[in-house]
């Protein structure tokens, strides 16, 4: 993993930060992925004498490893990805939470006000009918 990416991961917050993270990664992977058939048609070549295979089996194993810790860094981002939504939701749900208690407040408060005024239009009706 290079450098900027595993600081973009690391100050990665939210569930947006980490899909940004995981698509730089994710281009990176695809890259390493085209890397190694390519390095994998080096190696049949130095098989055939047509270049050195040792250097040519360390490159692929060496691309091989990149991909592999790509991979789990992908599937990790991807992980803190959800925590990090599940989170969020949460805190949602939380200040829609808040929200419907500030108007359910309201509500009572007028639906008191309402009830005083029926009230009071009662006992004008009953005090104009005496």
């Amino acid at each position: 993993m290079t450098s900027p990416h595993a600081e973009a991961l690391g100050r990665a917050r939210t569930a947006a930060d980490f899909a940004a993270v995981i698509a730089l990664l994710d281009t990176d992977l695809k890259d390493g992925l085209a890397r190694r058939g390519e390095l994998a048609q080096a190696e049949d070549r130095a098989v055939f004498s047509d270049g050195d295979l040792a250097a040519a089996r360390a490159a692929l194993d060496d691309c091989n490893d990149t991909i592999a810790l790509l991979e789990k860094t992908i599937d990790a981002a991807g992980e803190r990805r959800a925590d990090a939504a599940a989170s969020e939701a949460r805190a949602d749900v939380a200040a829609l939470g808040d929200e419907i208690k500030a108007k359910a407040a309201t509500l009572g408060e007028r639906w008191r006000t309402v009830h005083r005024l029926v009230e009071q239009l009662r006992q004008e009706l009953f005090e104009a009918d005496a």
